[in-house]
């Protein structure tokens, strides 16, 4: 294929180790959106022996995962058909009194045992119970159907942008964990921005882009993307360049078209701002991306079809760009039409 991902494995790996160091307790790995673009499989292959939990956000990533992994599996999300899960020993959160019996009811009807984490809203105000009300009731439920709570969760919603309403988070988180019958060996566990930085008394953190390289200066980029010349245009002065007249040449220049586009995941915001690498050289992007390629101003690059280009090797360079995060950068990639390797 003429397009690469490149997963740095000694990278995931250094990303790894650092983030169990500084949180001191068991990690699960979010793996969800093909873990951010990396590859679920991929991710899987290189990790599988170093961590405890992936965490994904919905069956179908689940059931996926499942191929890849033995190891403890929970989905973040609603689920379909939680039969399917159970059948599957895949974890999945629980969100209501409501969903408990239902849960159950299917447990008992298939004769599976469910394990469920239970979702408490601190704040984040997106899943969960709130009330001490509620959560007691689903205790008192499940101890007469003899099922416990696998696990306990939140997410903190602003860890970087406001103290006062994480502490609230916290406060609540804790309060609410108590009533937590001790017999039931529930695991306590949180995610969300820098949570491990946070000294709490949980059994596990969640983490994310901080396992592939983003959020501190301690980790480092795991992906990149290369892909190769596969034509070579001279366009005279005046000429445009790509949809739209996106570009206009000030003067005759030589363009190289790189098969690589917004189908790819490749944001169209990048239009006439996206900087590659051709050997060693830097060339700026000219038009607008197309959904199967784009092209470069190669005018004063000595290059020719088939040479490689390095289109990204840090996320952090085109997030500003585009006006969003990393986050959507790398998630992008899940419509990636290329190989990915590990290397």
């Amino acid at each position: 294929m003429f397009s690469k991902i490149f997963l740095n494995s000694k990278n995931l790996i250094h990303n790894v180790e650092k983030i169990q160091e500084i949180a001191g307790h068991k990690i699960c790995v979010m793996i969800k959106a093909d873990a951010y673009g990396h590859g679920m499989k991929e991710i899987i292959s290189i990790l599988n022996d170093k961590i405890d939990y992936f965490g994904v956000s919905n069956q179908s990533e689940a059931l996926l995962a499942r191929k890849y992994t033995k190891k403890d599996i929970i989905v973040f999300g609603a689920c379909e058909d939680y039969r399917i899960c159970m059948q599957n020993d895949v974890s999945f959160a629980l969100f209501s009194y409501l969903d408990a019996k239902r849960m159950i009811k299917i447990a008992e009807k298939y004769q599976l045992t469910p394990k469920m984490h239970l979702c408490l809203n601190t704040g984040m105000n997106r899943y969960g119970i709130k009330s001490e009300k509620e959560l007691t009731k689903i205790i008192s439920y499940l101890k007469k159907k003899n099922t416990p709570l696998t696990g306990i969760y939140t997410h903190f919603s602003s860890l970087t942008t406001d103290r006062d309403y994480t502490e609230k988070q916290k406060e609540l988180f804790f309060k609410l964990a108590k009533l937590i019958p001790e017999e039931w060996h529930t695991i306590k566990h949180v995610g969300g921005g820098r949570s491990i930085f946070e000294e709490l008394n949980v059994d596990m953190f969640r983490v994310g882009l901080e396992v592939y390289g983003y959020g501190n200066e301690f980790v480092k980029p795991v992906l990149s993307i290369e892909s190769t010349i596969v034509d070579i245009q001279q366009v005279s002065k005046g000429e445009h360049v790509g949809y739209l007249c996106g570009y206009t040449a000030q003067k005759n220049i030589t363009i190289a078209t790189i098969p690589l586009g917004y189908g790819d995941g490749l944001p169209r915001k990048l239009s006439n701002r996206l900087i590659v690498k051709i050997n060693g050289k830097q060339a700026h992007s000219t038009g607008n991306i197309c959904m199967d390629a784009f092209m470069v101003d190669v005018t004063d690059i000595n290059c020719k079809i088939g040479d490689s280009v390095l289109i990204m090797d840090n996320a952090s360079d085109l997030a500003p760009i585009i006006e969003s995060t990393e986050y959507e950068v790398l998630t992008n990639l899940c419509k990636f039409r290329g190989e990915r390797k590990t290397v």
